[in-house]
């Protein structure tokens, strides 16, 4: 019931952000002619202010203190445009007014297309203000309005070098600003020639069908250019990511000589294991490290050298005990390296189980739980290490402590996948 009643009250909140849009342009009706345009405009900036707040980008504390500032910020940029395209409108009008003829309606289609190409780089700033939090520094230099707009500016220039959006974008939202701005004018300018009626059918159409149908592209293409640029932001923090990544794991930094002379080799092969610093742990490997390695009892992790190595992404270290002879099987606190592989990951870790069977791991070998390594296999999202283990013969039927196979495990927590792979294969 609380749901219900609040969506009402919500709505009508919703649809109260409108209502000073509609009385500018209600003003309007009864303006003079020079004051009817300005009266439109101010009912375009508040209602673009009402669309961008309904559809999710209210980022100030009140609605009212949105149309002091955003509003005022998107009035401003409106009305500089306004003026720019009364002056570059002014002469084709007045030749087609005077002597209509097609050297006029070229001419007023010329200057048409150049408002439309003027706003090429900077179609977004007339809806930025309103929809990228980012125009408003909290700290601004200078008057805080043209600091607003000289970054929204900047801003649309850089969505527009960025990404090739103009044709899908720009172009929708140019013919939305332009369509603003003439009918605005028309009144205005026609105003003396036009009837009441005429004139009245201008101004309700600019304010109930051109308004809203011109804010809302605007909006929608300004948001959805925001939208582009951070994913495009994300994209470059991966791949930037993804690039340190395999610039660590390909270019190998320098081992610092700290392991000459130290008592205790073992040690330190274990604590770089544990640390994931592999380079430490090969050296320490060259100087004599044992490679079955394992904890002291009073240790808190009880993981050995081995277990380590074979649950980490890079497997130079891992290869490098096997070479130096050690023991794939040999069990730490319950735990045999291959279960170590097969455990706690949801992708698996193919690669080190694929190194460990084809260096004579038993596939069957138990934990202390009496899983066998099929068991936690059951669990991947894949069944790319449970074909590992399937290949390398192992018991697929063989219970755990709590009477569960591998394929009781799968059912148990609702991976279908691995069922239905471990039924196709006999269990």
């Amino acid at each position: 019931m609380q749901k219900s009643a609040a969506r009402p009250r919500s709505l009508l909140a919703g649809l109260a952000r409108f209502v000073p849009a509609l009385l500018a342009f209600a003003a309007a009706l009864a303006a003079t002619d020079w004051l009817v345009p300005i009266l439109l405009l101010v009912g375009d900036a508040l209602m673009l202010t009402a669309l961008c707040a309904s559809i999710g980008f209210d980022m100030e504390e009140s609605f009212v203190r949105s149309i002091a500032r955003r509003g005022l910020a998107a009035l401003l940029v409106l009305v500089l445009f306004a003026v720019f395209i009364a002056a570059l409108l002014l002469l084709p009008t007045w030749w087609l007014l005077r002597e209509p003829s097609l050297g006029g309606a070229l001419a007023l289609s010329a200057a048409l297309l150049i408002g439309v190409l003027s706003m090429w780089r900077i179609w977004a700033v007339f809806a930025l203000p309103l929809l990228w939090d980012d125009a408003w520094p909290e700290v601004a230099r200078g008057f805080w309005l043209t600091t607003a707009l000289r970054r929204s500016l900047a801003f649309a220039r850089h969505l527009a070098g960025e990404h090739e959006l103009f044709f899908s974008h720009g172009l929708p939202s140019a013919l939305a600003v332009l369509a603003l701005c003439v009918s605005a004018l028309a009144p205005g300018v026609f105003g003396a020639t036009l009837s009441s009626d005429n004139r009245l059918g201008l101004i309700l159409m600019h304010g109930l069908l051109v308004a809203p149908l011109a804010s809302l592209a605007l909006a929608t293409r300004c948001a959805n250019a925001l939208y582009a640029e951070a994913r495009r932001q994300r994209s470059l923090r991966q791949r930037e990511s993804l690039a340190q990544a395999t610039d660590a794991e390909e270019v190998s930094p320098p081992v610092p000589p700290l392991l000459e002379g130290q008592a205790d080799p073992d040690a330190t092969l274990l604590a770089a294991a544990r640390s994931a610093q592999i380079d430490m742990a090969l050296q320490a490997l060259q100087l004599g490290a044992n490679p079955d390695t394992a904890p002291h009892e009073r240790d808190r992790d009880q993981r050995s050298v081995l277990v380590h190595a074979a649950t980490l992404p890079d497997l130079r270290l891992l290869r490098a005990l096997i070479a130096k002879g050690v023991d794939v099987n040999r069990s730490h606190a319950g735990l045999p390296p291959l279960i170590a592989a097969t455990r706690d990951s949801f992708q698996g870790r193919p690669d080190a189980v694929m190194t460990l069977l084809a260096n004579g791991a038993n596939p069957g070998a138990l934990d202390a739980a009496g899983n066998t390594a099929l068991h936690h296999a059951a669990l991947c999202g894949e069944p790319v290490v449970a074909a590992l283990l399937v290949d390398a013969g192992v018991p697929l039927d063989a219970v755990n402590r709590e009477g569960l196979t591998a394929l009781g495990n799968a059912c148990a927590n609702g991976n279908w996948t691995l069922a239905g792979y471990l039924l196709e294969h006999g269990a």
